[in-house]
């Protein structure tokens, strides 16, 4: 007898590079099965252990192998054009996830509780107003009314150029095109200020997750200066593992290790301390050339 498909899907896109899954991955996955909902995990195309395939194996996670390009709207788009298109109109839920962020509670039972319980047609963890209001696509729990608008838009939009060219046709372009057909949006954190800048706060209010980017320290020269410019340096330059640790209550069951997926050497925590101590010097000097200037 053949198994009915499941209706409620989850899809959590994630690139990466070594043979061996993450342990953050891992606690996410197994976390994101504990919903009922049927799992699958979207990668970039490469060799998967032994360990990685057994685990994915007894969690009856769908492994789903993909070319790397388009960020994660592009894996996204390619599972949703491999899935027959009378399927994708069986599924009464959708949910995007992406590695981009750290779970380190296991709170997805709950988050989907609440979603499901929101009067909102998609609903996500956090909301940005940049450009527009928009909710951010780390995680984006569709119900029935959002799926056909979102895959049919997904699947008619060329690949994003690059990164930011990605997030502003995507993520905040789904959003406005989802409002333009009357469905409604609405983020499950509320924060007063941008969330980019929120994340200390929301790590001390036992929410159980962080950009990963925080923990890497992955700025760009650029992105640096958005930090000081709102008078956020602080955001920037936290040591968010020492904040979790101190701050965030992680489940006992989450190996803080993985917070710092690969872990840095010595020298590259010092390179990073040069790095930023120069973007600062670089936009202390911008910002008096400006004074002067006027």
């Amino acid at each position: 007898m053949t198994q009915k498909p499941s209706l409620r899907k989850v899809l959590y896109a994630s690139y990466q590079t070594g043979e061996s899954l993450p342990g953050y991955v891992r606690y996410a996955l197994e976390g994101l099965c504990q919903t009922g909902f049927s799992v699958v995990y979207l990668t970039n195309e490469r060799d998967l252990d032994a360990s990685s395939h057994a685990f994915l194996d007894s969690h009856h996670i769908e492994l789903f192998f993909t070319v790397n390009h388009g960020y994660d709207f592009g894996m996204w788009s390619r599972y949703i054009a491999y899935t027959a298109k009378f399927r994708r109109e069986e599924w009464e839920r959708l949910v995007l996830v992406n590695d981009s962020i750290v779970y380190y509670q296991n709170r997805f039972v709950k988050l989907f509780q609440t979603a499901e319980e929101m009067p909102a047609d998609v609903v996500s963890l956090t909301s940005n107003e940049e450009q527009a209001p928009h909710l951010q696509s780390f995680f984006l729990y569709l119900k029935s009314a959002a799926i056909t608008p979102f895959c049919e838009r997904l699947l008619s939009e060329p690949e994003g150029k690059n990164f930011y060219d990605t997030v502003n046709r995507f993520e905040v372009g789904s959003s406005v095109a989802l409002r333009e057909k009357g469905l409604k949006l609405d983020s499950i954190v509320h924060t007063p200020r941008p969330v980019l800048f929120s994340y200390p706060e929301l790590i001390e209010q036992k929410l159980g997750f962080v950009k990963r980017k925080f923990l890497q320290k992955r700025w760009t020269r650029g992105e640096a200066y958005f930090f000081w410019d709102h008078k956020a340096g602080n955001a920037l330059l936290l040591d968010y593992s020492r904040w979790i640790r101190e701050k965030g209550s992680p489940d006992r069951d989450f190996d803080l290790k993985w917070l710092c997926e690969p872990e840095q050497t010595l020298l590259q925590k010092l390179q990073d301390k040069i790095r930023f101590a120069y973007y600062k010097f670089r936009w202390k000097l911008s910002n008096a050339k400006a004074k002067m200037g006027k």
